[in-house]
């Protein structure tokens, strides 16, 4: 019984996880991806010439910078900059501003795949969490009754073989 148990519960498994790993993937990787288009919509990205660099700091992979660029009326704004590449006074950089004007980080290409895999990853690991928790309590409750029927057998041993 218990090994058909396993088998079931592994049947289980290799069924739940490629639906769910689909539905809930899919579902998370949709979702993100209109939040990021929207959040991209809201955004716009310009051109900006770099004033000056500052000095790197040692554990951040990026150089501080002090950008200026026009708006559509050609007003001169400035503000720092984080660049992720090695910059030079005098460099054009795209930065992405949000709507009163601010310097924003850009919209991640990325973070729709990322989530959808933690998510997922999540929900599988929680369905393999179920299904060896399900597991294994019926494993010990089969080990308890076998237990009792090894010894109810041992003490009727005892009692024929006139031990007792």
């Amino acid at each position: 019984m218990q090994s058909g148990v396993a088998v079931l519960l592994a049947l289980v498994f290799l069924i739940v996880v490629p639906v769910l790993a689909t539905t809930v993937g899919g579902r998370v990787y949709r979702v993100e991806t209109a939040a990021v288009q929207a959040e991209t919509a809201r955004l716009h990205q310009v051109d900006a010439t770099v004033i000056e660099t500052g000095k790197a700091p040692l554990y951040a992979p990026v150089v501080p910078a002090r950008v200026s660029w026009k708006d559509p009326d050609g007003v001169t704004h400035t503000g720092d900059y984080q660049s992720t590449t090695v910059v030079e006074p005098g460099s054009t950089v795209p930065i992405w501003l949000n709507e009163r004007g601010a310097i924003v980080e850009p919209p991640s290409s990325s973070q729709p795949a990322g989530k959808a895999v933690m998510l997922t990853a999540g929900a599988v690991l929680g369905v393999s969490i179920v299904l060896a928790g399900s597991y294994l309590l019926l494993r010990r409750g089969l080990d308890r009754r076998r237990l009792r029927r090894w010894e109810t057998e041992w003490v009727a041993a005892d009692l024929t073989w006139g031990h007792g």
